[in-house]
């Protein structure tokens, strides 16, 4: 279970670093780029941190403000 908790912080804080470098950069295509990966990112913190509520059964809640923020888009690119 340690193990996971450690991915689900690693797989969190690379989807922070991927957002702040998508609203750094000037390139246009390397912010798409860096955005979509921090998306991707963030969408499999969310599914592991579920594995993980499964497998405690509600004990030691995950702290909210570690979640990365997703946008929406109106289509997939």
């Amino acid at each position: 279970m340690k193990d996971l908790r450690e991915r689900l912080e690693k797989l969190r804080a690379d989807a922070a670093d991927l957002a702040l470098m998508s609203r750094r950069t000037s390139d246009a295509g390397k912010r798409q780029l860096f955005g979509r990966l921090a998306e991707e990112l963030a969408i499999e913190a969310l599914e592991l941190e579920l594995v993980i509520k499964r497998q405690s059964a509600g004990s030691d809640p995950i702290e909210p403000d570690k979640v990365v923020p997703l946008s929406t888009r109106s289509k997939r690119e």
